[in-house]
């Protein structure tokens, strides 16, 4: 099971900004991901933005071929596996990584590696043992370059101290170069992942140690790095400051110190074109079970995290886009690149004809809550057992060529929502109007949900009539509320 972090003696403290620092990028013909600047960019020289999961690999192994397929199917372009070198878990061995990667590939998901057996360690053997084991398995990952990722030792150096755990990995990435192994490589920062000085003021002397210049730096952000807004902009603004590629390679909503601004970790990635890899699917033992994300390997149904992750307006579903090697656009929408997505309706400027069915007031437009910008479409509703409600627009649309179709939606806090509100995002085409939905997905009063529309399927996507949002209440709804709308986007 994941292991509990222990609890860290030192008390959160305000992170001191140095000058910002240079690094030279990476500039040449790729056959690989490589790190330019603050960026990571693949094999086809496009930007990518991680957007993933974590899975528990070493201690569930028999549940690989659920797991990764289910990931895949919340959107997520990168899943970053938990390996064993033998130390502490039962060995992971070449042909096991073989097989990982080759699922990770069938299913168009990046690959992140890393050994867990070192994790929280100060020991310079245990980091040794971590490359060691790279090395050990390196027919498995050399002409993978472009679909894997390498981090070289979850969470090694337990100690807030950047000079020692900077010295280590000097060491390690040199002896992992001189092996042939040329892959980005990805370094997380001291204590146990959450002390983010360590890369910011030791940070460009760890990447001038690898003769490629192909390290990315990762902050675990529970209690300590993530734990408000505050420090989580301070901490991914101070990385990104010194030029050097970031990731949030581990998150969740909360740990055992305290509460994480899970939110805030997002939106400001999304900002920033900041990768993220929340933790993590499922597995996590009892006293830590808050962090699952699924309530079952398959991923029938999430928890409220795991529902934040995929489908809240800045989750996997809103922000993920696939490597460019599986055929992905390189960007993200919204995500500070200039994304791939067209926004047809964002409300700043009115309701935009939209109307409503099952609605007691409205539509309007309001600055109460927004996904984007500063106004969505709002409208009353009367709640009542299993009632309906709608915000549409009847109007002629010409879909051809594309893929998906999006949504941000909540519900208001007031009203008696029995076992919760859920909505679908719909179109209706053709002379027959037929109907095509999203599927029913939970919704909330807080933060957004991200409802999405596969386009693949749909017959007479050039004569799309009207686009529209259904909300519907349970049985045990009642009293009055009001539902949103914000961010219709095709791509």
């Amino acid at each position: 099971m994941k292991l509990r972090k222990w609890s860290m003696v030192l008390a959160v403290f305000f992170l001191a900004f140095s000058a910002v620092g240079w690094v030279p990028d990476r500039a040449q013909a790729a056959s690989g991901f490589y790190v330019s600047g603050t960026k990571l960019m693949d094999a086809t020289g496009k930007a990518f933005v991680m957007r993933g999961v974590n899975h528990a690999h070493t201690w569930y192994k028999d549940q690989l071929a659920t797991a990764i397929p289910a990931i895949a199917k919340t959107g997520a372009n990168t899943v970053r596996i938990v390996l064993a070198n033998g130390k502490k878990w039962s060995l992971d061995d070449v042909n096991a990584v073989k097989n990982i990667i080759s699922l990770c590939e069938q299913n168009k998901l990046i690959a992140v590696l890393e050994v867990h057996d070192a994790t929280g360690s100060d020991s310079l053997s245990d980091l040794d043992a971590a490359v060691n084991y790279w090395i050990s398995i390196k027919s498995a990952l050399i002409g993978k370059e472009d679909r894997v990722i390498i981090n070289i030792a979850n969470e090694w150096y337990g100690t807030w101290d950047g000079a020692t755990w900077a010295s280590g990995y000097k060491q390690a990435i040199p002896k992992l170069r001189n092996a042939g192994l040329t892959h980005t490589l990805m370094v997380d920062s001291a204590g146990w992942g959450q002390y983010p000085a360590s890369v910011i003021n030791y940070g460009p002397e760890v990447l001038n140690a690898d003769t490629l210049k192909n390290t990315m730096f990762s902050i675990h952000m529970y209690e300590y790095a993530g734990g408000n807004a505050a420090t989580v902009k301070a901490n991914i603004d101070g990385v990104l400051n010194k030029n050097l590629a970031l990731v949030i390679g581990e998150f969740g909503g909360q740990h055992t110190n305290g509460d994480v601004d899970e939110a805030t970790i997002m939106s400001y990635s999304r900002e920033k074109a900041v990768g993220w890899l929340a933790w993590s699917w499922k597995g996590n033992s009892s006293d830590l079970a808050y962090l699952d994300m699924a309530n079952d390997w398959a991923g029938s149904s999430l928890t409220t995290f795991g529902n934040a992750v995929v489908n809240g307006s800045n989750g996997i579903k809103a922000t993920s886009v696939l490597s460019g090697v599986f055929g992905g656009g390189g960007s993200n929408p919204g995500n500070g690149s200039g994304g791939t997505a067209t926004t047809l309706y964002d409300f700043e400027a009115g309701t935009q004809s939209w109307s409503g069915s099952g609605i007691s007031g409205g539509p309007w437009t309001t600055g109460e809550w927004k996904s984007t910008g500063a106004a969505a479409l709002k409208a009353d509703i009367q709640l009542s057992a299993n009632s309906a409600h709608s915000l549409f627009l009847t109007a002629n649309h010409n879909l051809s060529g594309k893929s998906t179709l999006k949504a941000a939606v909540k519900h208001a806090s007031w009203g008696s929502f029995g076992s919760g509100l859920s909505a679908k995002l719909y179109v209706k085409t053709g002379s027959g109007w037929t109907w095509y939905d999203s599927g029913a997905t939970p919704i909330g009063a807080s933060g957004g949900t991200t409802l999405t529309l596969s386009l693949g399927a749909i017959q007479s996507l050039s004569d799309v009539k009207e686009i529209g949002v259904e909300f519907r209440g349970s049985a045990g709804s009642s009293g009055q509320s009001a539902i949103y709308v914000d961010s219709i986007t095709v791509q």
